[in-house]
């Protein structure tokens, strides 16, 4: 049965990985977007170093997986770098179900369906043939026995009779009987010399010992110097149902020239390609060909020389499996010339030999636990053990690092020029500075000055190299936890984070970090354990690196709410509470500080008054047209604005009940904390042509403000009495 399907419909391979596992083979992993992977062994032949052997369970019909046969195969000099799954088998006895042999030695004799419904319905084979070329194409086998001048073709060699067949057992087979029923005639053909093996071009002659009638159900031995034919079904009673002890009986074994001592050859089914195009040799329309399933297949260039071996996974939620439609379409999309399927479903399997290790390791995703198989087709590297040529290392820690901070190298893997691993040495390691600004000692490196330089990693001719930065202190420091509410006795774990310009965390030892604590608050070691005494108190918590501090104040509180409105959990308890605490603010009669409230522009002066601790005794003379010296704030008013840290409005006027925006305060803010640098990061509603643009963007870049979700500052806007506090905190602990 041939079938085509068209091509121009193929999802686009997006590769995952691909490298040498050695000279002569690569691996390669590709996900489409049919959301399939699709694992590849390119095998090339024409290396010198590189071969493809069957790899078969001992005994036959004791199945293993894919990868302990691979390493049950692996050895020097015969390293196994890569191996699928092959040959279908009965999974009740084990025993591979079609054609095996190396060089001309039959390991099996197979069979082959009459129904296009099946996989082999063929004799189609894989092989390498005597000339060390890959080749897919049809085969003749040919078991003849000769007879009273008559030859005759019977149907198989070596495995169970079934029915209408005529089957010939030798020593080889996997058993000491041919256990056949009682529904035929078997006879024992003894040439009187040991037959030890079974292979293309044998002719073997003797005369029959035995005859096992019709109906008993006596179990025949395979005798070591001769052969048993075993004959079910009218057409093969009718030849040899005369046959006598006594009798001269020939068998002769031959198999076509291109297959004649061939390195191997592995019957298998169906053809999927033939000259670059889909070639299905089964009914697609059958289930075994329609399913969407884990899939494994061998494909070879039109040359001969480059093999490649294929699977596709089927695991749910990863890969979705291909019919054989699409599995013949996506290798014909992949150019190659001929292929052929394996054994799939569950089987599937591909093994590979990583990096560093010569033991094979699934690079596929298996359906289930890797499944027992039969035979494997296995990638071979018989390349001998160089020098080093491949070294890969690893920072154990990669960023800027700090200047007197060491880290350290971890040696991935050490491989010569055929991908074979080496046995590392680390007396052999070499580790440079290119421009001396670090030093190196056994697999770490420390470093010395503040610089630019570059690390190489040496092993004989092995070179590995990477880019270092060094700096005399971190472009960011903060501390963490940022909250600072803590109650007496309490203990909080600091930590410092310190990042390079790009906020990436730097490197530096634990050592290099000091802490420690102003105000009597408590105690803190070098590894940042703060404990607070047992009373409220306020300080601050200092942290520096290299020639960076950072720090934050710190407010013992037992936890009883600022105000009967703000609890200990509220937003801004921290800088309410602070601020309360040093008798800057106060809050109503009511014991509320309504948070909520806009804050009035006269109400600002008198908090600004009492954080500068200006002498509101003295009044001096109106300083604003609308402050006469009647006003209830008259005095505080004009303390801040004879310190020069708040002005009017330029026509005179105050405005004491007005409502504070946040664009004022602002202003009010750089003024009285003498504020300067400009916010690399812009607000959206703030455009320079607004008055407080310089101000707003001042206080940004002081960490003052960072603007809502949106990027804007809503300048227009009046301040609420919660969000005055926490920018007056800011100011005070910037």
């Amino acid at each position: 049965m041939i079938w085509t399907a068209p091509t121009n419909t193929l999802a686009k391979d997006n590769p995952v990985k691909s490298y040498p596992v050695s000279s002569g083979v690569t691996y390669s992993q590709y996900a489409n977007s049919t959301t399939n992977y699709i694992n590849h062994l390119a095998v090339n032949l024409g290396d010198p170093y590189t071969k493809l052997a069957i790899g078969l369970p001992s005994p036959i019909a004791k199945t293993a997986t894919t990868t302990a046969q691979a390493n049950r195969d692996s050895r020097d000099g015969n390293r196994v770098v890569g191996a699928v799954n092959a040959s279908f088998f009965d999974m009740k006895s084990g025993l591979p179900m079609y054609l095996i042999s190396q060089g001309n030695d039959i390991i099996n004799g197979g069979v082959i369906s009459k129904s296009p419904n099946y996989y082999v319905s063929q004799p189609i084979a894989f092989g390498v043939t005597q000339d060390g070329l890959a080749e897919i194409d049809t085969f003749n086998l040919g078991v003849h026995v000769g007879y009273k001048g008559q030859n005759y073709q019977v149907t198989g060699l070596n495995r169970e009779r079934q029915n209408d067949e005529t089957i010939i057992f030798t020593p080889q087979y996997n058993g000491k009987h041919t256990n056949s029923n009682e529904f035929g005639i078997e006879m024992v053909i003894d040439t009187g010399q040991p037959i030890t093996n079974t292979q293309y071009g044998q002719q073997l002659t003797g005369k029959v010992v035995k005859v096992r009638d019709y109906g008993s159900k006596e179990k025949l031995e395979i005798p070591a110097t001769g052969f048993v034919l075993s004959v079910h079904g009218a057409k093969g009673l009718e030849r040899f149902k005369g046959m006598n002890v006594g009798d001269e009986v020939s068998l002769s074994l031959s198999i076509d020239d291109k297959w004649m001592n061939s390195q191997f050859m592995l019957a298998s089914g169906p053809m999927l390609l033939k000259d670059g195009k889909p070639h299905i040799t089964m009914n697609t329309s059958d289930w075994r060909a329609s399913t969407s399933t884990a899939r494994t297949a061998i494909a070879i260039s039109k040359d001969k020389k480059q093999v490649h071996l294929v699977t596709v996974d089927n695991v749910k939620g990863y890969s979705k499996g291909m019919t054989l439609t699409q599995f013949a379409n996506y290798l014909a999309a992949q150019g190659y010339d001929r292929a052929i399927n394996f054994d799939g479903g569950g089987s599937t399997a591909m093994g590979i030999r990583n990096y560093g290790s010569n033991t094979v390791v699934l690079a596929n995703r298996t359906t289930a636990a890797e499944r027992k198989v039969s035979a494997i087709i296995e990638a071979i590297s018989t390349a001998p053990v160089s020098e080093p040529a491949h070294l890969n290392v690893s920072r154990n820690q990669v960023g800027t690092m700090l200047v007197g901070a060491t880290t350290s190298l971890t040696i991935n893997y050490l491989l010569d020029a055929y991908y074979n691993p080496l046995v590392v040495d680390n007396s052999q390691l070499l580790i440079t500075s290119e421009n001396g600004k670090l030093a190196a000692t056994g697999l770490s490196y420390s470093a010395l000055t503040a610089g630019e330089d570059r690390v190489t990693v040496q092993y004989g001719n092995a070179k590995q190299s990477f880019p270092v930065t060094i700096v005399n202190e971190p472009a960011k420091l903060t501390i963490s936890p940022t909250t600072t509410k803590v109650k007496p006795g309490a203990t909080v774990a600091f930590k410092a984070n310190a990042t390079d310009a790009q906020g990436k965390p730097i490197i530096y030892s634990p050592e290099q970090v000091k802490w420690s604590v102003t105000g009597d608050i408590g105690t803190i070691t070098q590894s940042g354990s703060f404990k607070a005494v047992n009373k409220s108190g306020q300080g601050t918590v200092t942290v520096t690196l290299g020639t960076k501090t950072a720090s934050i104040p710190i407010s013992l509180t037992d936890g009883t709410p600022a105000f009967t409105d703000i609890p200990a959990d509220y937003a801004y308890y921290t800088e309410i509470s602070f601020l309360k605490d040093l008798g800057y603010i106060q809050g109503d009669l009511d014991g509320k500080f309504n948070p909520g409230n806009t804050l009035s522009r006269e109400h600002a002066a008198v908090i600004l008054s009492r954080v500068f601790n200006l002498d509101t005794a003295v009044a001096g003379g109106q300083k604003f047209t609308d402050v006469p010296a009647t006003h209830r704030y008259f005095n505080e008013i004009n303390a801040i604005a004879s310190a020069n840290l708040v002005g009017g409005k330029g026509d005179g006027t105050f405005d004491p009940a007005g409502q504070l925006t946040r664009a004022q305060m602002a202003a009010i803010l750089v003024k009285a904390y003498n504020l300067s640098g400009e916010s690399t990061k812009k607000f959206n509603d703030v455009p320079t042509s607004h008055w407080a643009y310089k101000q707003i963007h001042i206080l940004a870049h002081n960490g003052v403000t960072t603007g809502n979700e949106k990027g804007n500052f809503d300048p227009n806007k009046p301040v609420n009495r919660a969000q005055f506090s926490a920018f007056l905190y800011r100011s005070i602990n910037r």
